[in-house]
């Protein structure tokens, strides 16, 4: 695959938000509570929200995937283990769970990917590739929840299929700081640029 050169003048990028929902950020919701570092998950909201607001300033491609289940989840299988079993234990994305935290709602004009079929990458059966290679964007920012299953499922995803891939960690979280500080020594290096919030909202 080519690994498309980032920053040319006129270039186009795009953020893509994962999973900005009730389920990993009200505190209401299912998988809320599995954030054992809570400083983390809170930096990594109160970052967010000034990146998106920047990106929109910027005019950047703004993308927001969620997830969206039905209840009987007949989709995920018998998912016996992993994240396939996790999110029926918890009973995640369902109802008003799949709605967007407030604040992270899609603008109008704003590409919205809800049809994932239960694949941790937001490239998994979804229109996000074909979108973006339509629009000839090639250099991406990745952010959301949670780090280490769907922002590095998607990160790598898009490592393979040839994107410029930027992840800003610190507009993530992982359930502890153990987890986010692996990511960056041993998969950041191997499939995407690892940026702070600041270092993208200080960009030229």
């Amino acid at each position: 695959m080519t690994d498309h050169a980032s920053n040319k003048i006129g270039a186009k990028s795009a953020l893509i938000l994962i999973e900005y929902q009730n389920d990993w950020l009200a505190p209401t919701g299912g998988i809320n509570g599995q954030f054992q570092d809570r400083e983390q998950i809170d930096t990594a909201v109160e970052n967010s929200r000034k990146i998106l607001a920047e990106a929109r300033r910027r005019d950047m491609e703004v993308i927001h995937v969620r997830m969206v289940l039905e209840p009987t989840y007949r989709m995920l299988g018998e998912g016996k283990y992993g994240l396939r079993k996790m999110v029926r234990d918890y009973g995640s994305f369902l109802g008003k769970q799949t709605e967007f935290f407030p604040g992270f709602e899609p603008l109008d004009g704003e590409y919205t990917i809800s049809e994932r079929t239960g694949g941790s990458s937001a490239f998994a059966a979804t229109t996000l590739d074909s979108y973006l290679r339509n629009n000839r964007i090639f250099d991406i920012y990745v952010m959301g929840f949670a780090l280490r299953q769907c922002v590095e499922s998607t990160v790598r995803n898009a490592h393979d299929l040839g994107y410029h891939t930027n992840v800003i960690y610190d507009a993530s979280a992982a359930f502890t700081k153990e987890q986010q500080t692996s990511f960056l020594s041993d998969i950041a290096p191997f499939y995407a640029n690892a940026v702070t919030a600041r270092e993208f909202l200080t960009q030229a």
